[in-house]
């Protein structure tokens, strides 16, 4: 019953999108453009893209993917992202986590893959990590990666990275943006039916996939979550969404 709910759900999203959302996005266009120019722009996080691991045999992360994971909206990848999800996966898990990550701010999927490709294999602790998760989608939403694109992307992104793990991997949602606080509305609900059809997508293709799993998440917006920008979670806001993840991975990590 769930599947064929979502199936029309999706269904309707991707006429709304045709009909009316595309269309109109000429009269959107001049306010995407102002955003673009007054939006703030954050740096990537400075440091080391691992972990400093002194206990044996921790579980070994790998996570890959677009600004968040480049920890945007912090000062220093310690108190980023992925290194929030190890913290976390440490205390749900009960044992010590270690990570590694390749993160690029403003990347899309096809890009991630492109660069993967080359240097998966060249990252730290390649061929035993534990586990990866793959968070992407807010700039395949943004700059309109079609459905074909985004569904063989996906694909690719999960073959490219069974290269360096047998572990499970977990792909987290495509992030609301029509609850974005430094996106004005109408922009932002354009923007909105565009990521919930890609996170519709990425539903459909981890239900379809073994050992691939879709983390779904609460997003919460309020001022102190969120960085300056008003469009990175600050780092109260990545440790609320890593709690989030490491609750979710523990519903299917081997006992």
């Amino acid at each position: 019953m769930v599947a064929i709910i979502m199936k029309y759900q999706q269904a309707a999203l991707r006429i709304l999108w045709v009909t009316i959302c595309l269309p109109l996005f000429v009269v959107f266009l001049p306010q995407a453009i102002y955003v673009k120019k007054t939006t703030l722009r954050l740096p990537e996080a400075k440091g080391q893209p691992f972990s400093q691991e002194n206990n044996a045999n921790p579980i070994q992360l790998l996570h890959v993917g677009e600004s968040t994971v480049a920890g945007v909206g912090v000062e220093t990848l310690t108190s980023g992202f992925t290194s929030n999800i190890a913290r976390a996966l440490s205390n749900t898990l009960s044992r010590p986590t270690a990570w590694s990550l390749f993160g690029e701010n403003g990347i899309r999927i096809k890009g991630l893959n492109q660069v993967l490709a080359k240097e998966i294999t060249q990252l730290p602790k390649a061929g035993s990590y534990d586990l990866a998760i793959v968070t992407m989608g807010v700039n395949d939403s943004t700059k309109f990666t079609t459905i074909k694109q985004w569904r063989t992307s996906l694909a690719e992104s999960a073959r490219i990275i069974t290269q360096v793990t047998q572990g499970p991997i977990y792909f987290t949602q495509v992030p609301p943006l029509g609850q974005f606080p430094a996106l004005p509305s109408p922009l932002k609900n354009l923007l909105g039916v565009r990521s919930k059809i890609l996170d519709n997508e990425l539903k459909a293709f981890c239900e379809q996939n073994h050992n691939i799993h879709y983390i779904g998440s609460e997003v919460q917006v309020e001022r102190e979550m969120m960085a300056v920008d008003g469009y990175h979670p600050s780092e109260l806001g990545y440790q609320q969404w890593a709690g989030q993840i490491a609750e979710q991975i523990k519903q299917t990590w081997p006992s």
